[in-house]
């Protein structure tokens, strides 16, 4: 892995001080050490990222480097107008990686329009609010249009309230006290009302008739409406407005989406390799910015490095470090050097590929091998049009990334990414 960035290699800001670089040199240096069990050649970018980055003049040259030779992100396909600045990317240890907005309506780097998002946040709220409200004023005019004569008078007035209970939405009546009670009197009245519809002969007129079929029948309407908003409103919450229009990312590389026992623990060295793989999909984030990155990306006990969404196609990324030649996935998903077989990834990717081609149904799900070269090498790919994972060398995997997902444009459809976040990684249907 020569050449990795050496802030990348001890998981520091290139912003860090001496002694916040010194004490992760320790704590990694400790972890990859050969004689605690670790991987010599970890140990060695280890060491040179001290070397480099302990000495005041050799950082400061370093640094110049590094701003030398930025990766710019991939160009759009027509002349761009000036850009937005570019979001600072920022590491915290008690939150996923986040971007800082360049203003409160993001809009994609080329000019092409703003991030588009769906559904529509409050979705169901106006009708279901206008035919509560009509409808509760319906039920109470009844009641008090018959007046209050005697105890049933009293107990039909609870089951009234008990029907409004039910007619309300989900998440405002949970709630009250004593609610499921009052459902069950709300559910009871208005099986009363009903039988008074279909069997009463004596003392019923037509306009009372009408008057009951218009409060069972605006129940029924009125719970079906506030149920719907209640669901949307749960997404609203959970993917609210910033995340999103602001977050890009979830989950740190290296470590699992969900802190459970059921994924396999990651080696440092895998966790730098996942690292450096993140950071080559910025360049992405940037000209398309309603793509979603999710690290560590879960269903059930299954674990894939990195998820990349946009709109109705999702990426499922990961990466190896391999020597120089040319890499191709023969047609039993096997990976090829040179044309050898290679003990690889790619077939649990394609395992992968297709558990979440049957979780994320309404979504195109790929798989991407992207192949870091070893010291010295240059990695070439060949693959068919038509696999269910492609070969990606490192070094065009942002650009190549890019162009699958742009036709996509600038959308964020929710219910993809609540179901990505919080439902599949617990397995929930």
């Amino acid at each position: 892995m020569s050449g990795a960035d050496h802030y990348e290699v001890l998981n520091v800001e290139r912003s860090a001080s001496a002694a916040e670089i010194k004490s992760a040199y320790r704590k990694m240096a400790l972890k990859v050490h050969p004689d605690q069990g670790g991987n010599a050649a970890l140990f060695r970018l280890v060491q040179e990222a001290w070397s480099t980055l302990s000495d005041p003049a050799k950082r400061a040259a370093y640094d110049r480097s590094l701003a030398g030779h930025a990766t710019p992100p991939p160009p759009p396909p027509a002349p761009e107008p000036p850009r937005q600045p570019e979001p600072q990317w920022t590491w915290s240890t008690d939150q996923p990686w986040s971007s800082e907005p360049s203003g409160p309506d993001p809009v994609r780097p080329d000019g092409v329009g703003p991030v588009l998002i769906y559904p529509t946040f409050g979705q169901w709220r106006i009708p279901a609010l206008v035919a509560l409200v009509g409808w509760t004023a319906l039920a109470v005019g009844v009641f008090v249009s018959t007046g209050v004569h005697d105890a049933w008078d009293v107990a039909l007035g609870v089951g009234v309230v008990g029907m409004i209970v039910l007619a309300a939405p989900p998440h405002w009546s949970r709630r009250l006290p004593l609610r499921l009670l009052l459902k069950v009197l709300g559910v009871l009245t208005a099986v009363l009302y009903l039988l008074m519809l279909l069997f009463a002969k004596d003392g019923v007129t037509v306009l009372d008739r009408v008057v009951i079929a218009a409060l069972v029948a605006g129940l029924v309407i009125t719970r079906f409406l506030t149920g719907r908003w209640s669901k949307y409103h749960e997404l609203d919450r959970v993917i609210d407005r910033q995340a999103a229009f602001e977050f890009n990312l979830w989950g740190k590389p290296g470590e699992p989406l969900v802190d459970d026992t059921l994924a396999a623990s990651i080696s440092p060295y895998d966790a730098l390799l996942q690292r450096r793989t993140a950071n080559l999909l910025d360049p992405v984030l940037t000209a398309l910015p309603g793509a979603k990155l999710v690290n560590g990306a879960q269903l059930g006990a299954m674990v894939v490095d990195h998820l990349l969404l946009n709109g109705h196609r999702a990426a499922l990324i990961v990466s190896i470090v391999g020597p120089g030649g040319t890499y191709s996935l023969d047609a039993y998903g096997g990976l090829q050097l040179n044309g050898q077989p290679l003990q690889s990834p790619a077939p649990a990717l394609e395992a992968a590929v297709e558990s979440w081609r049957g979780r994320l149904r309404q979504v195109d799900v790929r798989g991407f091998l992207v192949v870091h070269p070893d010291t010295g090498g240059t990695v070439r790919t060949q693959d068919r049009a038509d696999a269910k994972v492609t070969c990606l060398a490192s070094q065009s995997a942002a650009r190549e990334l890019h162009a699958w997902l742009q036709p996509e444009g600038s959308k964020v459809y929710r219910q993809v990414l609540y179901d990505i976040l919080h439902r599949a990684p617990y397995g929930l249907t």
